[in-house]
């Protein structure tokens, strides 16, 4: 659960609010205007519209499926890798 919420945070789809600062973490939006992961976001919308285009469609129901999937397994990851470091999980 708490994996999830600072997932959310992160993504931008929660505000600071709903995850306020503990001690000096403060968990902020990584797609924030000028943020790398806002940057890459906005690159892989430019590309949908450009495929789009080409295909003459507005949305194409396969590109949205990739984006969405994509989404779908980062957010996975996030939350194991999280789960992990609560674990105390340390590679050498």
């Amino acid at each position: 659960m708490q994996g999830e919420m600072i997932y959310d945070r992160m993504a931008g789809l929660a505000d600071g609010s709903l995850f306020p600062a503990q001690g000096n973490v403060n968990i902020g939006d990584e797609f924030a205007e000028g943020k790398e992961c806002g940057c890459l976001y906005e690159k892989v919308y430019r590309a949908k519209q450009n495929l789009c285009g080409r295909l003459g469609e507005a949305e194409d129901k396969d590109v949205e499926t990739i984006i969405g999937t994509m989404e779908k397994i980062t957010r996975l990851l996030a939350i194991k890798m999280y789960e992990y470091g609560r674990m105390g999980l340390v590679m050498e």
